[in-house]
């Protein structure tokens, strides 16, 4: 066990000494463990650093399976998987655990010393001199004992998010009271629209809209696909839940029903697109988006963010409680052809009528989407390169 620590460290020693070396300014990136979509906008900063500067590494790190990954490697990101926030425990992709949720953040209360610290340790082996955190709290913590500069980038802060539900269970507020300690320690956060909360740190930079955009857009991604150009194409979006949907759904024989992972496979009458068939075909979930007339989701960042930027209409579900809805709500009204069905209308496959009226919508102005840029510029110039 002792040589393996030894092995570890002396590995550490060694990519640090070649990335001084070679002049490299090492960068760590965190994000939440809830959901994708913080691990997706994350990850267009990674790759927007290293495209615009070849002295950078980024060491990323994202509580999401491998595979989210798959087709968009780079030497130059290194990934790492560790957790350091709870987020919200989910049932399904539309359900929410809340007394789970507490009891996680209960657990990970018990663990913080513990993770700070090996925290340190790294920031130290790898030599990281700048830390970006979407928005796992602890974070903020290790880089202050480390004496590293680390910036917050979200929509919206946990503790923010947390209060909505702290009348039912009271035992939250301790928690929240953590975060926005933790919160204190950065630099300051990058702001993303559509936001809340954000009180808690010394200082807020508002930047542009942040997604993954196609550079295939429709055409390309469609003939990539095996689609034609004028068959009516549907992409199901409900990250990795499983989300229970009839198989008699289909109501016009030339509709097409897309569904990808991380979603497990509904059967037909879908067609299921793996990561592994995504990245044979060279394509990015962005271009699914693209490739499709509409989406079908819950309300998230990601999902949101990406149908805006690809200029795709979106027909949407309540996702219940929670604190960002009804602003994702308004943004989506503002910006895009889109549609409220009921769960129960959606599970039941009463979505055409709502497919239909979108269809010919035209779309309003699409928001400034250069945030990825914008991030990437501002820590370049944070970390005086």
């Amino acid at each position: 066990m002792r040589w393996r620590s030894i092995q570890k460290c002396l590995i550490f020693i060694s990519v640090e000494a070649k990335m001084i070396q070679s002049g490299k300014m090492n960068i760590a990136i965190y994000t939440s463990a809830h959901g994708y979509g913080h691990a997706s906008r994350s990850y267009e900063i990674a790759r927007t650093l290293i495209e615009k500067r070849s002295d950078i590494a980024v060491y990323f790190n994202s509580w999401v399976p491998d595979s989210f990954f798959s087709g968009e490697e780079n030497p130059r990101i290194i990934r790492r998987k560790k957790r350091f926030d709870v987020g919200i425990r989910q049932i399904d992709s539309l359900t929410m655990d809340l007394p789970g949720t507490l009891q996680d953040l209960e657990d990970l209360r018990m663990n913080s010393n513990q993770l700070i610290k090996e925290e340190v340790e790294f920031f130290r082996e790898a030599g990281i001199e700048l830390v970006l955190a979407d928005l796992p709290h602890l974070i903020f913590e290790a880089a202050e004992k480390a004496g590293i500069p680390a910036w917050g980038l979200s929509n919206f802060s946990w503790d923010w998010i947390y209060e909505e539900y702290v009348n039912a269970y009271p035992g939250l507020q301790s928690h929240i009271d953590l975060i926005r300690r933790s919160y204190q320690r950065a630099e300051g956060v990058f702001r993303l629209p559509f936001s809340g909360g954000m009180g808690y740190f010394k200082m807020v930079i508002d930047v542009p809209l942040l997604a993954r955009r196609s550079k295939l857009g429709k055409t390309e991604s469609r003939k990539r696909l095996g689609i034609g150009l004028d068959d009516p194409v549907i992409l199901f979006s409900f990250g990795g839940f499983k989300l229970s949907i009839p198989a008699d759904i289909t109501p016009c024989d030339d509709l097409i029903l897309l569904s990808s992972d991380p979603s497990p496979d509904p059967g037909a009458p879908f067609s299921h697109i793996t990561d592994e068939a995504l990245k044979k075909l060279d394509l990015r979930y962005c271009d699914l988006v693209a490739a499709a007339d509409a989406v079908v989701s819950k309300l998230g960042y990601g999902i949101v963010s990406e149908c805006m930027a690809n200029q795709t209409a979106l027909i949407y579900t309540s996702r219940g409680q929670f604190r960002e809805y009804p602003i994702l709500r308004r943004a989506v009204n503002q910006y895009l052809p889109s549609a409220e069905i009921k769960l129960e209308d959606l599970k039941k496959g009463r979505w055409l009528d709502a497919l239909t009226s979108l269809i010919n919508r035209d779309f309003p102005p699409k928001p400034d989407c250069s945030g990825a840029e914008t991030v990437a510029d501002k820590l370049i110039e944070k970390a005086n390169l």
